[in-house]
């Protein structure tokens, strides 16, 4: 095949870069996600492994992390574990997560859907921002540890009363 005309090739060439550079826009690593997006959904499940199994089987989600202790690191630094049993869960190739957390549904409170997670760079500009919008705070800004994550969350009420939980990544994975 011939060589193309040098303004042809500074042309393609031009072309293929842009190319690339708006593939990188849509990457997974966690520099090029966007903030805010969605993170999580947790749901409250009676029996932690047929939940794992029936996910797992009918949608193709993987374990990414199994937890067994969940925990608030104090503003002095002093870590409160609790037990828990909970998996995260998700797609291959995909960001979002699936949280499931074993404990009986209580009345009053809805199975389906317990709280939206949202992945936020500042989370002390973004609680600011949603209680502007009318969040009503329900837990102040916090540092929990669970597994090898390490994040700072805050969980708000929206107007309807549904929850939603701020949560800015310091280390590790969701």
């Amino acid at each position: 095949m011939p060589a193309l005309p040098r303004p042809f090739r500074v042309a393609a060439v031009a072309g293929a870069v842009a190319i690339a550079a708006s593939l990188t826009a849509f990457s997974s690593s966690r520099e090029a996600a966007l903030s805010p997006r969605f993170n999580h959904v947790m749901l409250y499940v009676t029996n932690l492994d047929s939940s794992i199994a029936f996910y797992t089987t009918a949608f193709d989600l993987t374990v990414a992390q199994r937890l067994h202790e969940i925990g608030i690191v104090a503003p002095d630094g002093t870590y409160n574990p609790r037990p828990t049993r909970m998996a995260l869960l998700r797609f291959p190739g995909q960001e979002f997560v699936l949280e499931l957390a074993e404990r009986p549904v209580t009345p009053g409170e809805s199975p389906w859907y317990q709280h939206l997670g949202v992945d936020v760079r500042d989370i002390v500009a973004a609680s600011a921002r949603v209680r502007t919008a009318g969040g009503r705070e329900l837990t102040a800004v916090q540092t929990v540890r669970a597994g090898t994550t390490i994040a700072k969350n805050a969980f708000f009420r929206g107007p309807s009363g549904e929850r939603v939980e701020l949560m800015q990544l310091v280390a590790g994975e969701f």
